[in-house]
Parts: structure tokens; C-alpha cells; sequence
């Protein structure tokens, strides 16, 4: 949790951050994700990139989320952590989240064989509507049936449960 910033110095790399967990689907934590509690940018921030942790073949919840997507044989894929966490509450045990909104074909093959459908539910704006409209094009090409939930403006999936 600590990054280098030259000679013998290090600096809290998630200072005023959540910090969430990263593991691969055998629940093994690979890395962290962390949101800015206030205002600024980055708004969120991974663990930097290394042999073990790579943001393209990674899904936030899977090890959790495998048994239902097993049994309903469907994932619900959201953009964030907290979209992630607050669904998991209100009973949608099958979703999980790329880290980020660039969905990858290795994040495909880590449900593929586990399922028959993803539902897309990103964000209700700009950048919600253009990483829906590429995980589509990438869903097409590995042959895997989709449903797109349309969100309202402005709105993600965590703010329809909290309403």
C-alpha cells in the first residue's frame, strides 16, 4: 500500500481513499481499489499493474458472485465497487464489475462456460453509454447473449436501490 517516490521515500498510495480488495475467482486478494472519499481526481485508483494484478483479467466480486451466477446461470456487470457491494445487499449476489469500464475478452472467458446471458447495467451517462456500447461489440464477437439496462440520466445502479 506504500509507492516508491524517489530514494527512501514512500507515501500512503490510497491516503484518503476506500480501500477495497481485489481477488481472483479463488478469493486469493491480488490488489486494492481505492475511491477518493472527497472531491478531485483520480476519482479511483488501482493497485498498479504487476505479473499477478492485471486490471483486463480481474472482475470485482467474482469469487463471490460464482455461486449465483452458476445457478442463474447470468452475471449482472456494473461499473464500480460500491455499485458492486450495494447490489450484492439488495439480493443481485450475481454481479460483478470490471476494474474500470473497459470490459476485456479475458474478462469474457472468466464467465464463459458459467453462464447463458450478461445484463449490462453501467452508468446513466456519457462514459456508462460508451463502455456499454463496446462491451457489446466485444460480447458479439465472443458469442455471448446480452441484455442492456437503460439507466436513467445521471443515475447508476446504486443510486435506483437507494431511492
Amino acid at each position: 500500500l506504500l509507492a516508491g517516490k524517489g530514494e527512501n521515500k514512500y507515501y500512503d498510495l490510497f491516503r484518503e481513499r476506500i480501500i477495497f480488495p481485489i481477488m481472483d475467482n479463488q478469493g486469493e486478494t491480488l490488489g486494492f481499489g481505492g475511491r477518493l472519499l472527497k472531491a478531485g481526481e483520480p476519482r479511483y485508483l488501482n493497485t498498479p499493474e504487476t505479473l499477478l494484478f492485471h486490471k483486463g483479467s480481474l472482475l470485482y466480486g467474482l469469487p463471490q458472485a460464482l455461486p449465483a451466477i452458476r445457478r442463474k446461470k447470468e452475471a449482472l456487470l456494473v461499473e464500480g465497487y460500491l455499485d458492486v457491494l450495494l447490489l450484492h445487499q439488495h439480493g443481485f449476489a450475481h454481479c460483478v464489475a470490471p476494474l474500470g469500464t473497459a470490459l476485456t475478452v479475458r474478462h469474457v472467458s472468466l464467465l464463459r462456460g458459467r453462464l447463458e446471458k450478461i445484463i449490462l447495467a453501467f452508468d446513466g451517462d456519457t462514459g456508462g453509454e460508451d463502455a456499454a456500447l463496446r462491451s457489446l461489440d466485444i460480447l458479439e464477437k465472443e458469442g455471448t447473449r446480452v441484455a442492456v439496462a437503460l439507466l436513467p440520466t445521471g443515475k447508476d445502479p446504486a443510486d435506483i436501490l437507494t431511492v
